[in-house]
């Protein structure tokens, strides 16, 4: 991959993510937060794989200023999930609104909007970052790091798939994302050994699931985190069979991924099968 062409996606990525951010910080509406997100993950994963380029580690990263509002609006769309799975529960269960329980998710969102606008300005252009992480990028990105990268992400993957606690299925999740959002990349590079665990339409399926899983996750933490003392006994009832149903939803979930991941050969006894010789290949 030639230096032109790095140039040309950096300058693609930025371009999105500085539209996307105008539109996320003057109205918060969840959908254009999810598309600002969507562009830096996207950004951060092909750093992942430009990294493989530099002998210093982690060379190529986003600034800490994208890093803390990336975080902020990531807070915002789970409160903004959460108030949508509360309302969607009720409605299904013919209960009665958690009104309390409501107000407080809403006084935490406006507390992380405030904190938002307070960070980094409307008009703040996100450009600036771009000279800031471009600065020391290299003059191309070789056949060899591709491989390194790809080897790089199956050891991982092997370290990662055999579990199924939270942590380690989220850490997998992080890793099939690096394969999905540079596919375009290493797709000439994947060997035919590789075709099948790399399938791009498969592991987006499976990143489905995940992001699911992970959605699960974060309401139940809501569940468990915000204020019982503050409630009456109804709210309490209402969102303890609310937190029973997706502690249910989340074990499907979990069955559901341990066995995608079987399928897609993506568990470590399977992962041991593959060679990695031509990983010093210019």
């Amino acid at each position: 991959m030639k230096k032109e062409e790095i140039d040309e996606f950096i300058e693609d990525r930025f371009k999105k993510i500085d539209k996307h951010f105008h539109k996320a910080i003057a109205n918060f509406k969840t959908e254009d937060i999810l598309e600002f997100r969507s562009e830096i993950k996207k950004l951060k994963v092909f750093l992942h794989l430009l990294n493989m380029e530099s002998g210093d580690g982690f060379l190529y990263r986003i600034t800490k200023r994208m890093k803390t509002i990336y975080g902020y609006f990531g807070v915002i769309q789970n409160l903004q999930l959460q108030l949508k799975k509360i309302n969607e529960y009720v409605k299904k269960s013919s209960g009665n609104l958690p009104v309390h329980y409501i107000n407080m998710l809403e006084k935490e969102l406006e507390f992380w909007k405030k904190i938002s606008k307070d960070f980094i300005v409307a008009d703040y252009d996100f450009f600036n970052d771009k000279k800031e992480i471009t600065n020391t990028f290299p003059d191309k990105l070789t056949k060899k790091s591709i491989h390194k990268f790809i080897h790089y992400t199956l050891y991982e993957l092997q370290v990662t798939s055999d579990h199924l606690d939270d942590y380690s299925l989220d850490n997998t999740r992080k890793f099939m994302e690096d394969i999905y959002y540079n596919y375009a990349f290493i797709k000439p590079f994947i060997t035919e050994q590789q075709t099948n665990l790399f399938d791009e339409k498969e592991v987006g399926a499976c990143l489905e699931i995940f992001n699911n899983f992970r959605d699960k996750c974060m309401a139940i933490v809501h569940l468990q985190t915000y204020g019982a003392n503050e409630l009456d006994e109804s709210e309490k009832k209402l969102l303890k069979e609310m937190e029973n149903d997706l502690l249910h939803e989340k074990k499907e979930l979990k069955n559901l991924l341990s066995a995608k991941l079987d399928s897609m050969h993506i568990k470590a006894n399977n992962l041991n099968e593959f060679t990695f010789e031509d990983s010093l290949t210019e």
